[in-house]
């Protein structure tokens, strides 16, 4: 599976990434306090709003003529005025027909991420001497790190996809909003219905913004976890990020064979020899003794309506005997601590099945749906059946359903990270819950 393959690369890879952690050691550190020399690429830039007007009226002759050019040439495109509309943004070299940046041809594997994060943790090795629950801690904290790394990269690799959807967007939302500034020169189109698309542009626009915002902040995030500080190199990690994240399986993941709650406990051999050191105290008449004067302390302060105060134990044989006290709190604490493992195991676990669920769901209905229905329209436009307006909405609704699915897929992975750790003996976030399906669902553009 796609951590457990990450999760033994990585531990194949520690000891050689730290030993060249060692020999630059020194540098890396001279480094981290020297300025950065050169800053960080910037973002992109937003391109400028299409003009809403008023139009000279001298324009609207050649507007005129500008348009009856592209309507003679409407049936050499698949998609009619929507391609000449880029076609034109090429010839013409607009630095504002492609916003954002092109993707690096190669990506880094997250395998080498992690050994990179590793290398600024030296304490997570194995060495001579280390007790079994000193291994198993410290296994615990790598898979931690493992955990930290990878949710990062997910996150980062998630939101650069999805500034791309926005950017697709944005073009979309740009020629829809050109192409009624050119019939409202032309005199055949409306103010109202051009405004109409004036404001879809500015939506697409504050949401690029916004996807921009999140993939620089999912960045740093991966950054922070890798100790990364130089610019350079901080791009170069943006760059080589893969440019949407990996498909889950067709088939949801098999239940261990000790079952989610055994395969968690059996990753806790903390739990396991506190549990050899509770069965050899005793369970005599003073335990039980201590057990129900606690019983009776707390029919006399537990009030859930009323403030909180703590339990009067006033029982003097209790008082006096520690041995049965210390031997209730051992137990009480333990069998706490194993229900609260076994309830994190079944949620992790539930979690893991529903958001592979989601995922597919989102990648073999909603997309594929929204793909059928985009080709579809497009046949009818070449018909003569439906607007191009039909044909921008129906290609927005398909970007919503890529965006859809990107998202559906990191909740997996993330969830699947979460699932790894817990049984690697890493504490228990949580799990959160998945949103209701279609609560986001694109606003269709039909109508115009």
């Amino acid at each position: 599976m796609f951590h457990r393959k990450v999760f033994r690369q990585a531990a194949l890879a520690v000891s050689a990434g730290l030993a060249l952690a060692g020999t630059a050691a020194a540098q890396d550190l001279d480094d981290a306090f020297r300025p950065a020399a050169a800053a960080a690429a910037s973002p992109p830039q937003l391109p400028p709003p299409t003009p809403p007007g008023p139009q000279p009226a001298s324009e609207r002759g050649a507007a005129l003529a500008q348009w009856q050019q592209a309507n003679a040439r409407v049936a050499e495109f698949p998609r009619g005025h929507v391609d000449i509309l880029r076609w034109e943004s090429a010839q013409s070299g607009d630095p504002k027909a492609a916003v954002g940046t092109a993707a690096a041809p190669a990506t880094t594997a997250l395998a080498t991420l992690v050994t990179q994060a590793l290398q600024q943790r030296p304490t997570l090795v194995d060495t001579p001497g280390l007790s079994a629950l000193e291994k198993a801690q410290r296994r615990a904290d790598m898979a931690e790190v493992v955990r930290e790394v990878q949710r990062a990269w997910l996150a980062a690799v998630a939101a650069r996809a999805r500034l791309a959807r926005a950017t697709d967007t944005l073009e979309n939302a740009r020629t829809g909003a050109e192409l009624g500034r050119r019939m409202v020169l032309a005199g055949n189109w409306s103010r109202l219905r051009h405004l109409n698309e004036l404001q879809t542009e500015t939506a697409a626009r504050q949401s690029w913004l916004a996807a921009g915002l999140a993939e620089r902040v999912a960045v740093e995030q991966l950054a922070r976890s890798l100790g990364i500080w130089q610019p350079q190199a901080l791009e170069a990690m943006r760059r080589h990020l893969p440019g949407d994240l990996p498909a889950p399986a067709s088939t949801p993941p098999e239940e261990p064979p000790l079952g989610p709650e055994g395969a968690a406990l059996h990753a806790r051999p903390d739990l396991h020899s506190e549990y050899a050191a509770a069965a050899r105290l005793p369970q005599d008449i003073g335990t039980m003794a201590w057990t129900a004067a606690h019983a009776r302390a707390l029919t006399q302060a537990v009030d859930a309506a009323g403030p909180v105060t703590l339990p009067p134990l006033t029982d003097r044989r209790a008082l006096l005997d520690h041995r049965s006290a210390h031997t209730v709190q051992a137990r009480a604490r333990l069998l706490l601590s194993v229900s609260h493992l076994r309830s994190q195991a079944r949620e992790a676990w539930a979690a893991l099945q529903a958001h592979h669920a989601l995922a597919r769901l989102a990648q073999d209905e909603t997309l594929a749906h929204q793909e059928a229905r985009e080709q579809d329209v497009l046949q009818r436009y070449n018909g003569m059946l439906v607007s191009t307006w039909d044909l921008l909405g129906a290609a927005r609704e398909r970007l919503a359903a890529l965006d859809s699915v990107t998202q559906a897929r990191l909740a997996y992975w993330q969830a699947e990270a979460d699932w790894r750790a817990l049984l690697a003996g890493a504490p228990y976030a949580g799990a959160e819950s998945a949103p209701f399906p279609g609560g986001a669902a694109a606003r269709s553009a039909g109508g115009h």
